[in-house]
């Protein structure tokens, strides 16, 4: 943004603080918080696999001419993607007041409490079984690097409020 455009995004998120604080609401940089609670755990194994995937163009391009830089920048671009999706691009679960909310691969997915099938719960995974699809979300200790016993004291309080089938082995 230019400074221009700044100062005056600055000007008027002052004038329109004051007049929500006069009208009793929050202002503009208080988040409202919908209730929910996310879980985060770590993507190792595609993480891993990308780095490998790098070290390999490394090794199998090593004899290629200096001109042809573009076989360095692959392996290189290869071993940034693995850092992103380690530190980034993180598997998460959302647990909300009547909903759930998981990352996939293909985007953030949000399933309504009257989706719901059941919930297992185990010493080291979580599954999640949805109506509208035989697709199951399972979130593990070794896999997701998550943490299992916060995920499920959490889950079970969301089971006992909505009245979701709970399974705990």
């Amino acid at each position: 943004m230019s400074r221009k455009w700044e100062r005056m995004v600055k000007k008027n998120t002052k004038v329109v603080n004051k007049s929500r604080a006069k009208h009793g609401k929050p202002t503009i940089s208080q988040a409202v918080s919908d209730g929910s609670v996310t879980i985060k755990g770590r993507n190792w194994t595609l993480s891993l696999f990308l780095f490998c995937v790098g070290i390999f163009c490394f090794i199998a391009f090593q004899n290629t001419n200096q001109d042809e830089y573009l076989y360095w920048l692959t392996g290189g671009s290869y071993m940034l993607l693995s850092l992103f999706m380690f530190g980034v691009r993180r598997p998460q679960l959302k647990i909300g007041k009547d909903f759930l909310g998981s990352r996939r691969f293909t985007g953030d997915k949000r399933v309504p409490v009257s989706d719901i099938k059941e919930i297992a719960l185990s010493s080291d995974s979580v599954i999640i079984s949805l109506n509208s699809s035989k697709v199951k979300w399972t979130f593990t200790r070794f896999y997701h690097r998550m943490d299992i016993s916060a995920m499920s004291e959490r889950l079970k309080e969301f089971a006992a409020n909505h009245a979701v089938p709970l399974k705990v082995e």
